[in-house]
């Protein structure tokens, strides 16, 4: 393409698509606040980089999400440019429901709805997170 003079396509086609048209946007903010506020450590056991590909609607529009557990007590971008170690590739509706407890990671991955590429230690241990932190994350959520 740069051959034909399109010298100015973005190389995250994302970038130009609202965070905020996204179910799960809330959620991973509250992720994040769950993360700033972690006084049990438990991103410490979590260690990773973690990439979400989210699609929408009949025209699967992807918003893309990283959660970085690495650094200090992590951090979540909306199209972050990290290098994810495992990505999950899921829809809007079931990554809420995965998030909320609603959904059994594995048996959403075993139905196909949920798709994962990278490290598939990091991808269980993510239920395990889930699962200690989804008293704070229900506090939380009844807030907003």
């Amino acid at each position: 393409m740069y051959r034909k003079g399109f010298t100015n396509v973005s190389p995250n086609p994302v970038s130009a698509v609202n965070s905020d048209i996204f179910k799960v946007s809330k959620y991973m903010k509250i992720l994040e606040e769950v993360m700033e506020t972690d006084t049990e450590n438990l991103v410490e056991k979590f260690r990773g980089i973690y990439g979400f590909k989210v699609k929408k609607g009949p025209n699967d529009v992807e918003g893309y999400w990283v959660i970085n557990a690495k650094e200090g007590k992590g951090k979540v971008t909306y199209n972050g440019s990290e290098k994810p170690d495992v990505t999950f590739t899921v829809n809007d509706d079931d990554v809420v429901d995965l998030i909320s407890g609603k959904l059994n990671p594995q048996k959403a991955f075993f139905q196909g709805k949920i798709k994962i590429q990278g490290n598939m230690g990091l991808a269980m241990k993510l239920t395990d997170l889930q699962k200690q932190a989804a008293g704070r994350i229900d506090s939380i959520r009844s807030k907003l």
